[in-house]
């Protein structure tokens, strides 16, 4: 559903491409709303009824929320197709080949699914572009990896930090980081290709203070230094979608999206085990201090690779078909 939901913003962007990275961010803003009143919620909740219900409440809002998804109207564009308003979309002459290959779809065996599906695959992973995005998007699951585990155990030895305190400080960060995300945006629409400028100096200055954590001795330490993030998240996270959605073509906006999330999920699952063993073997400002290195590499990664200069892997594809 994030791949979907990701996919679906950015085709809706593409209708107004001057005004790409404040889509984004506000799209991003809305989402980060619910990190504001959620955490603090959920540890009310949890600590005056229990966890059950916090769990109950949840599933509730997911399933809601999956409803609502299927009350949206279809963004993908085909030939002979039709907009919202019913007027009729003409698409690029050298899109044929493409619907020629979507025509004969239901003709082709398992095997060749497989074999066009791999060939779409290896054309976005040469991609320079989708090699950095890819890189980034493991930053996020290694940040909350660490969060759940290393630094929630950390300010719960520290200062014996329960549901309410570890609420306080994902709101501090969703707070801070709907503050940065407004200016954000603003710069990102003014900025052609990576943003390098943007991602990385905002990428490294977050993972600098996602390191203070493990040296932090109050509550508002804890705080400030989880504000700081959120506020730097905010600053490039625009950027960082505006830039998947103007070098990735449409008609394989999904599966590029989606081998971002697969290699989030990847270390989704491995992450907080691999950080809760290593804060058992060593400690958990240690964890904290691994997982921040780890961010950086992310981010410089993503400096490296990022050229924003090629042009869309549809376009290999387009002329393999």
């Amino acid at each position: 559903s994030m791949t979907g939901s990701s996919a679906y913003i950015s085709d809706l962007s593409d209708r107004a491409p001057q005004h790409r990275a404040k889509i984004m961010g506000v799209h991003q803003a809305i989402v980060g709303s619910v990190w504001v009143v959620g955490p603090a919620v959920g540890g009310w909740l949890a600590e005056t009824y229990g966890y059950q219900n916090s769990f109950l409440i949840a599933g509730f809002c997911a399933m809601a929320c999956s409803l609502g998804y299927t009350q949206l109207p279809e963004t993908l564009v085909n030939r002979g197709g039709s907009d919202a308003r019913g007027k009729h979309i003409e698409v690029a002459v050298n899109d044929r080949n493409l619907e020629q290959k979507a025509v004969n779809n239901d003709s082709l065996t398992v095997r060749q699914h497989l074999k066009s599906w791999l060939s779409d695959v290896k054309s976005i992973l040469r991609s320079r572009n989708q090699q950095a995005l890819i890189a980034l998007a493991c930053e996020l699951p290694i940040r909350f990896s660490c969060f759940t585990t290393a630094v929630s155990l950390h300010a719960s030895n520290v200062i014996g930090a329960g549901p309410k305190e570890l609420g306080m400080l994902f709101t501090a960060l969703a707070v801070s980081q709907g503050i940065g995300m407004p200016l954000g945006s603003w710069l990102a629409d003014r900025t052609a290709g990576a943003k390098k400028w943007m991602v990385v100096p905002g990428g490294l200055v977050s993972s600098v203070f996602f390191a203070s954590l493990a040296f932090a001795t109050s509550l508002e330490q804890f705080i400030a230094a989880m504000a700081i993030q959120g506020f730097c998240g905010g600053f490039y996270r625009p950027a960082i979608g505006a830039f998947t959605a103007e070098i990735t073509s449409q008609q394989i906006r999904g599966q590029a999206l989606s081998l971002q999330r697969q290699a989030g999920s990847t270390l989704s699952l491995i992450g907080p085990v691999s950080m809760g063993l290593m804060a058992d073997a060593t400690s958990c400002a240690s964890a904290i201090l691994v997982g921040s290195v780890l961010m950086m590499g992310c981010h410089v990664s993503y400096g490296i690779l990022a050229t924003g200069t090629s042009k869309p892997p549809q376009d290999d594809i387009s002329k393999k078909s």
